[in-house]
């Protein structure tokens, strides 16, 4: 599938490198192509001024946060995070504060929505989103002069609760190695373990970025799934592009070999992960699948993501700096590998201080 939405109506094929605007105009849709970006995002432009009601001072928040949705995230934000926050909206958001006159929301009632999220049993990270959301909205209203100060500078966001991680230790991933040999399921259980690939990375893979003689895998284009459709993207950041040397890791090569070998077509942008039937595997159905695999193994309960998350504490364990394990994963900085993994690193600390302890009492 060469072509790949980059934002709302436009994509990008990358066979024929050009970009495909879609318009709609007295209830028809069409399509035209442009060479460049900057072409296609100033003809979308042009058309969206002409029809676009902009609200106005006395519109409702759930006018406002309308426009800012469709107007503003769908230009700049991934599908993804788009489809999140109208999903928000729509079922949280609006019901409860969409009618309120912009100039006329409070703090007060904004943090009795937040104060009610969580008695109606939502996370506090979840909630915190919501928190996030409002902020930005309102925030663009204020520098549009459709508020003079926003609500939210005065609102308190719950406080986030740390997420605890499951992962596999070494022993486990080996039963689970022996569960999924020969399956379908063998290869993407394998990047995520070995390399510590994120679902997304292992369904867009492609034969054209990997490299078994040099032994180099690299990560230039993901595939997730939203709303049931699946998208095509650049990498979560600029970090996440990445090339990996897999000359060290044999039981990886040799699944990579055998996929090679029943690949369908020599099309290098061909799929690395395929279904039995040859089609590409939707990226909720591996997570499904994998879960069959762990029930009925009686494993405990994991995710691609959770093998992710074992290759980092099997890679802390073994003394591996976290400098190198967060370049690994493809995070923006340290500081995230920090914040997601304090308590392996909780656990690092503590045997360090157990080693100097340790050699002071000897002395």
């Amino acid at each position: 599938m060469p072509r790949k939405t980059i934002q709302k109506n436009l994509a990008y094929d990358t066979e024929r490198q050009l970009y495909y605007a879609v318009f709609r105009q007295d209830g028809r849709r069409y399509t035209r192509t442009y060479r460049t970006r900057e072409e296609a995002q100033a003809a979308l432009e042009g058309n969206s001024c002409a029809d676009r009601r902009l609200p106005g001072k006395d519109c409702t928040l759930g006018e406002w946060l309308t426009f800012w949705l469709e107007e503003v995230v769908a230009r700049d934000r991934a599908e993804s995070t788009l489809y999140a926050y109208r999903n928000m909206a729509r079922c949280h958001v609006l019901p409860a504060l969409g009618r309120i006159p912009l100039a006329e929301l409070t703090p007060l009632r904004i943090q009795g929505y937040l104060y009610e999220k969580m008695n109606q049993g939502l996370s506090p990270n979840t909630v915190i989103k919501h928190y996030v959301m409002l902020t930005t909205a309102l925030g663009m209203a204020v520098r549009l002069e459709m508020l003079e100060r926003s609500p939210m500078d005065r609102v308190t966001p719950p406080k986030k609760k740390e997420a605890r991680f499951s992962f596999y230790s070494p022993e486990q991933l080996q039963l689970l190695f022996s569960a999924v040999s020969g399956t379908m399921m063998e290869l993407p259980v394998k990047l995520a373990a070995y390399l510590g690939l994120r679902r997304s990375e292992i369904c867009g893979l492609r034969w054209e970025n990997v490299d078994l003689e040099a032994g180099l895998l690299s990560i230039r284009e993901v595939r997730t799934e939203v709303g049931g459709s699946v998208v095509l993207k650049s990498p979560k950041t600029r970090t996440s592009a990445r090339r990996l040397g897999i000359t060290g890791l044999q039981d990886l090569q040799q699944v990579l070999r055998r996929a090679w070998e029943r690949r369908r077509s020599d099309d290098p942008k061909e799929w690395v992960v395929l279904r039995q039937d040859g089609a590409p595997p939707k990226p909720d159905q591996l997570t499904r699948d994998l879960l069959t695999v762990v029930r009925r193994q009686g494993l405990p309960k994991i995710s691609l993501h959770g093998l992710r998350h074992s290759f980092a504490s099997v890679a802390n364990s073994q003394g591996v700096p976290m400098f190198d394990i967060s370049r690994t994963l493809g995070h923006s900085s340290m500081t995230v590998t920090s914040n997601i993994y304090t308590h392996l690193f909780d656990d690092t600390e503590a045997q360090a201080l157990a080693a100097v302890a340790r050699a002071i009492e000897k002395a």
